[in-house]
């Protein structure tokens, strides 16, 4: 099995009774005189009683009509953006994009255990990462993720670092890119493995979260920046916004089970005409 880091991308910024006794009642009987007439007992007669039919009771079936939009319809965005904004992010890579490589679909498909660590990071840049993990974890299909600590195996390392620590690991970028990520994923099946995803410790306060969700969302298989989308947190011209309803779309349709590890475009696009409309 062959394991190899194609893909990077990078952000610039119960009571009992007693029975009662029983009375034995006897009547005398009286022999009537020769003089005696007895008189024959009035004969009652009941009045008839009438018996209704039976009613027969009718079920009539009802059909519900189908719904006009599927549970992952966003109002304004027809079906063919939303296919065309996946291949932009999903079936793309940030450096490699201008190479002709064929990206296909790659995501998780096993438990994911990822470590937090580094230089001079806080319980808050710690937050933003368990916080939005946890909202990524809500999503079906996708396969889960749980922090570990020190000296246990992780699959994920979430590392922050300096910013010339981070420049001589990602030769491929400049002085102003603020984190970078990369994953490693089987050729054969298109399954990822392993990532890494480096911050620069420096990230200013109020751009922190946005940095932190893009690259998450980059390693998850989401590997490429957008320019369709100015509001995304995944915008290629940073914005420093979090992520959207758009964003989290492409991310529950990446990991539903209409998508598949090594996928292209066009089956992609097939499957997404299916569950989004």
């Amino acid at each position: 099995m062959c394991l190899f880091v194609v893909l990077m991308t990078a952000s610039c910024i119960k009571t009992e009774n007693n029975p009662a006794d029983e009375t034995e009642t006897v009547t005398e009987r009286q022999t009537a005189s020769p003089d005696f007439t007895v008189t024959e007992p009035e004969t009652t007669t009941l009045p008839e009683t009438t018996t209704e039919p039976e009613t027969e009771t009718t079920t009539v079936e009802t059909t519900t009509a189908p719904p006009d939009h599927s549970d992952l319809y966003i109002k304004g965005i027809s079906t063919e953006m939303m296919v065309e904004y996946f291949a932009e992010t999903v079936l793309s890579a940030e450096y490699s994009r201008d190479t002709g490589h064929k990206v296909l679909v790659q995501k998780w498909n096993k438990p994911i255990r990822y470590y937090i660590h580094g230089f001079n990071y806080n319980s808050t840049d710690v937050y933003y990462i368990t916080e939005f993990f946890e909202r990524l974890n809500k999503v079906d299909g996708f396969p889960g993720a749980t922090r570990v600590g020190l000296g246990e195996s992780y699959d994920l390392e979430i590392k922050f670092c300096t910013r010339i620590e981070l420049q001589a690991k990602t030769i491929t970028v400049d002085e102003t890119c603020a984190a970078f990520t990369s994953f490693n994923f089987n050729t054969a099946t298109d399954e990822i493995q392993s990532g890494t995803i480096l911050y620069c410790h420096d990230i200013p306060k109020d751009q922190r979260q946005s940095v932190i969700q893009e690259e998450i969302l980059n390693c998850m298989g989401m590997s490429d920046d957008t320019l369709l989308r100015e509001d995304s947190v995944i915008y290629q011209y940073s914005n420093y916004n979090t992520a959207t309803e758009t964003d989290m779309t492409i991310f529950r349709i990446l990991y539903s089970d209409a998508i598949k590890c090594g996928m292209d475009k066009r089956q992609c696009a097939n499957a997404i005409k299916e569950i989004y409309y």
